[in-house]
């Protein structure tokens, strides 16, 4: 019942949905100007809205098990805001670059929320391909009995000579596997 509702929920604000995975609710929508669409990821879980959202945001380190990043380099930090340049070699195209910049901010009582956006800001290092457009978020509310929501969005555009249906797979399932990263395993 509740993947039903995650999945009717997703499927709002012009998103159509995908399909499940992992009990992860994923639906899509066009981006204009983009061959590439913006995915929506939904879960319901227990879980802590603050360590669930510190988690998102990260310590500026490489974390193991980070799905396809290779190097993460810290260029400029403070509390909630982290610009870092970073390396990724997602599967079946060149590897990739791109300068990211973090914010973490609390729009509501009870929910967390970190944006991304990537920047040209570094020199193409050689060997890399340079990610085109990187952009998206993960939002925590707390739902109350120690229930959380948890939502990834990301639009990205990989760059390179690359058609939206040979890499689109490959990001439908890396969005769920960053979500489900940081929902608890008990969920």
């Amino acid at each position: 019942m509740m993947t039903v509702l995650l999945l009717l929920l997703a499927a709002g604000e012009d998103f159509e949905t995908c399909g499940e995975r992992d009990g992860i609710a994923i639906a899509s929508r066009k981006v204009p100007g983009s061959g590439f669409v913006e995915y929506r990821f939904t879960l319901e879980t227990r879980g802590d809205v603050e360590a669930m959202c510190s988690a998102a945001f990260g310590n500026g380190k490489l974390e193991p098990g980070e799905p396809h990043v290779n190097l993460r380099e810290v260029i400029k930090e403070s509390t909630d805001a982290r610009v870092t340049y970073e390396q990724i070699a997602p599967p079946m195209i060149s590897p990739r670059d791109y300068v990211v910049s973090r914010t973490r901010t609390h729009p509501a009582p009870g929910t967390c929320r970190v944006d991304f956006v990537s920047a040209d800001d570094a020199p193409v290092r050689p060997g890399l391909v340079r990610l085109k457009h990187l952009q998206g978020s993960f939002l925590f509310q707390a739902l109350g009995g120690g229930r959380v929501r948890l939502e990834h969005r990301i639009h990205m555009d990989p760059g390179g000579a690359l058609a939206p249906f040979v890499v689109e797979p490959s990001r439908e399932r890396l969005g769920a596997e960053w979500l489900r990263r940081l929902a608890p395993r008990s969920g």
